[in-house]
């Protein structure tokens, strides 16, 4: 049984040789260390933590002053100086960085004589309806990926566990994403199936090949993990292999979790990110989700600036502490969190915590031949012309259309317009008529939420529908 061999010693050390391995070819050094400041990190007392990130920040707030253009002309626009930074509280004078901040000005946040060169660029397909570019040095990629195994370790997953995430599809991947992604399945175990769309031959098939390599751990959207656990029910499957369930990208609701504990046998891991980069999530105790502020600060700040307390939302703003270079202070993610009360958690981390995550919500589009296309996963057609297209939405009245509605941005062409169809087009099917509209803008609701996906489709004619929702919610 391949369940047993995940827990062979040999195998562990294995994978832990790989992966060691892999650091030092991505960032000429092992991340085991960061790893272990993370861990300890997460058990300061709060008045320890807000010191350690006080003094974090007053550095790079002196730093983007002196040397980057963009804060130096917004500090002073509001007669700020880091001088005046005594208490993480006096943040709150800083507008945030704003996704339109950085389409508009983001040459001017490169930090003076920085070898650009040197910087990994990324892209957020813009689970706000919103692509946005970003530049990090390998200093903060490599936090990054610490950050990813600490997460990793709070769900209980292990070197050497064998791996099925159910997720996304790189619309313009590199060859170098490409080669690891090779490296990660053969060699670390971790698999990858996309769910660009998803009907029910497509559904089986994963069921079949999660069930084949035995895999412990099994994650992806909840949309996504939803229909897979839906499915399983439906045809009487189970998966006994399978002892932890995570999902990310999307809000995970409450039917949607149901589902999930009723197919797999197990609580679902909800985690919340952005980019990648773990933001916060549940540990075993399942009673919010635990903010990650041992590697960056996360704000969850009201409508006036200040601070949300338990029991109110507030949206998140991130400060990175590792990337100097490029640095975002105070980046608005475009979501909204519920803060949770304070105090200990049987787990033994002590980070704060938030309640829910409420500003990710998934759906999906349909199509004539019964697909389900993830909202998060249509997203990722947007990170590849993050310049091109300011803003986007989906609207659908019947499965045989969807209409993209879109806001050009630098340089929105035909050939721009070409690769979204084309795009959206390998997902739903050539059965499905794809048509762009252009706007000046896309109206928000009264809540100032701007819709992913407006469906009209019927509910009877939406096959398996992810919920009593017709639209995906995101600020």
């Amino acid at each position: 049984m391949l369940g047993a061999r995940m827990r062979d010693p040999i195998r562990v050390l294995k994978t832990r040789w790989a992966r060691t391995l892999s650091d030092w070819v991505r960032f000429g050094r092992s991340l085991g260390p960061l790893v272990a400041e993370l861990r300890e990190r997460d058990t300061w007392d709060p008045e320890r933590l807000r010191t350690w990130q006080t003094d974090r920040v007053r550095a790079l707030l002196r730093h983007a002053y002196d040397n980057v253009p963009f804060y130096r002309r917004r500090f002073e626009s509001v007669g700020f100086h880091p001088d005046d930074f005594s208490d993480l509280a006096d943040l709150s004078r800083i507008p945030p960085l704003t996704k339109k901040d950085i389409r508009e000005c983001a040459e001017e946040i490169f930090a003076r004589g920085v070898e650009r060169w040197r910087l990994k660029k990324g892209r957020t397909g813009g689970s706000t309806g919103e692509p946005t570019a970003f530049y990090r040095p390998s200093s903060e990629v490599a936090w990054h990926v610490a950050s990813i195994r600490r997460c990793e370790e709070m769900l209980g997953i292990r070197p050497g566990d064998v791996m099925v995430r159910v997720g996304g599809v790189a619309y313009a991947a590199t060859w170098q994403k490409r080669l690891y992604g090779l490296w990660e399945s053969r060699v670390l175990g971790v698999h990858g199936l996309t769910c660009d769309y998803l009907d029910d031959d497509r559904l089986i098939k994963y069921i079949d090949t999660i069930a084949d390599i035995e895999a412990r751990v099994v994650g992806g959207y909840p949309s996504a993990m939803y229909l897979l656990a839906t499915k399983m029910l439906e045809i009487g499957r189970r998966l006994p292999s399978v002892q932890i369930v995570w999902t990310s990208s999307e809000m995970l609701q409450p039917f949607q979790r149901e589902r999930i504990r009723e197919a797999f046998g197990v609580e679902a891991f909800d985690t919340y990110g952005a980019g990648d980069v773990p933001v916060a999530s549940e540990c075993a105790a399942h009673n919010g989700l635990h903010l990650f502020q041992s590697a960056r600060l996360i704000e969850v700040v009201k409508e006036d600036g200040t601070s949300a307390r338990p029991g109110e939302v507030g949206q998140v703003l991130v400060t990175s502490f590792y990337n100097w270079d490029w640095p975002y202070i105070r980046y608005d993610l475009g979501d909204l969190v519920e803060v949770s009360p304070p105090g200990p958690c049987v787990c033994g981390i002590r980070l704060p915590k938030v309640s829910r995550v409420l500003g990710r919500t998934g759906d999906y589009l349909v199509s004539p031949d019964g697909r389900r296309a993830t909202v998060a996963n249509l997203t990722l057609i947007f990170g590849p012309v993050a310049r091109q297209v300011r803003a986007y939405q989906f609207f659908q009245e019947d499965p045989a259309s969807v209409e993209i509605r879109l806001v050009p941005g630098y340089g929105y062409d035909s050939t721009t317009e070409t690769f979204i169809t084309d795009c959206v087009r390998s997902v739903l099917g050539e059965a499905c008529r794809i048509t762009v509209r252009t706007m000046q803008d896309i109206p928000t609701t009264p809540a100032g939420k701007r819709l992913l996906v407006v469906s009209k489709v019927p509910q009877q004619d939406r096959p398996e529908a992810s919920g009593p929702s017709r639209g995906v919610s995101c600020p």
